[in-house]
């Protein structure tokens, strides 16, 4: 039996990190930063949860300038969910964002790779949140506030989770395998 060794003395070669693409994700995450901090996120949430909940028969008011959506439970009592940046999974996103940045975008591969992944998985999480909330409202109407506190505050995050690990994982493997060797 024989084993290859590989001398000490030979040097590894380091994989220089590629501060350029960096930037550029770093730029797209401040971009969505900035589209989070006027509030236009909020708006835009809020009005498509408000109509996914509608099209799937939980009637819902929501008033705009306060982002604030309204649902009479099915026990008769009055919800009021107002969409801001902690409960609303944008914050989530931002954090994906600026981390992908920082970690994929140095790493080697295609920019434009890295551009299409990102635009994807910034997308996926926005989405998955819009889905998130939609269905935690659900509960609420469904199941009362016990059941939405639950769901909203210890099963969320879980799930947020998911997406935020499965997309970056789905990033590095995806760029190891445009890689050449």
């Amino acid at each position: 039996m024989k084993v290859e060794q590989q001398s000490l003395d030979s040097p590894q070669e380091k994989e220089k990190p590629t501060f350029r693409h960096a930037i550029v994700l770093a730029s797209l995450a401040t971009i969505i930063a900035l589209f989070l901090a006027l509030g236009y996120a909020y708006d835009l949430t809020a009005s498509t949860i408000t109509t996914v909940l509608d099209l799937s028969g939980v009637h819902t008011d929501y008033v705009s300038p306060q982002f604030l959506m309204y649902v009479k439970l099915l026990d008769g009592k009055l919800f009021g969910f107002q969409v801001q940046l902690e409960c609303s999974g944008l914050i989530t996103l931002l954090i994906f964002s600026f981390i992908s940045a920082l970690t994929i975008g140095l790493l080697k591969g295609d920019l434009k790779t890295k551009l299409v992944w990102f635009i994807l998985s910034a997308s996926i999480g926005f989405v998955w949140n819009l889905s998130r909330l939609a269905a935690v409202i659900a509960v609420a109407y469904n199941f009362g506030m016990e059941a939405f506190g639950f769901a909203h505050f210890v099963l969320a995050p879980m799930v947020d989770f998911i997406w935020v690990v499965s997309t970056w994982a789905l990033g590095m493997s995806w760029l190891k395998r445009e890689t050449p060797q």
